[in-house]
């Protein structure tokens, strides 16, 4: 199963941060109250004295997002997680498992006790993400997650007539390309595959 992570590319930073992923497999991983769904782990239970056992048991696990396919081919997603395409996408094989699992979307808050229930359940309103979760129970930030096998590069105004002087007019646009030209050079020596992605029909696609 293809799965596909978003990151920024304007920064010293990012950069760096994406090459560390790329040569270890390794990708932040979260607790529960530092993503950014407000409503992340929240639950309904008719049994008060739990509270604190369930806060505890998810306080323990750290998460890191991914996307399916579907997700990668939205748009809004290159705009929400990769700076309106100031970044990439980096697609990894993983196998569906204990460690892995689908985000399920539903309509309103469950009512559950169950952890692994509370920490795949969003709301409706997230389901463009077509979310899959790496979760386990460790006390490192950093964790390897499946394989490498493809880095995607977005591509701003790349298919335009006057796409030069909009990225000489933009100094965000002007810090993209220098650090996507040397994610190139590095990509290339690590005999990485890459591809620029292309927008046709309100679809991310490859740029064959």
């Amino acid at each position: 199963m293809k799965l596909y992570r978003f990151r920024q590319l304007t920064t010293c930073e990012e950069f760096c941060r994406v090459v560390e992923i790329i040569k270890t497999g390794e990708f932040w991983c979260s607790k529960f109250s530092e993503m950014n769904d407000p409503m992340e782990g929240v639950y309904y239970t008719p049994n008060s004295g739990i509270i604190d056992e369930i806060y505890n048991e998810k306080n323990k696990r750290k998460i890191c997002s991914f996307s399916k396919i579907q997700g990668f081919e939205n748009p809004a997603m290159w705009g929400y997680y990769a700076g309106g395409f100031k970044g990439i996408a980096i697609e990894i094989e993983v196998e569906e498992t204990d460690e892995i699992k689908r985000v399920n979307y539903v309509a309103e808050t469950p009512s559950t006790s169950d952890i692994d229930t509370i920490l795949t359940t969003k709301l409706k309103v997230w389901e463009c993400e077509y979310e899959y979760r790496f979760i386990k129970n460790v006390t490192s930030n950093k964790n390897k997650i499946g394989t490498i096998t493809k880095v995607y590069l977005g591509n701003p105004y790349g298919d335009l007539v006057n796409t030069d002087k909009i990225l000489n007019d933009n100094p965000t646009l002007q810090m993209y390309k220098k650090f996507k030209d040397e994610l190139e050079e590095f990509l290339k020596k690590s005999e990485i595959p890459y591809a620029n992605v292309v927008i046709i029909d309100n679809k991310v696609l490859e740029n064959n």
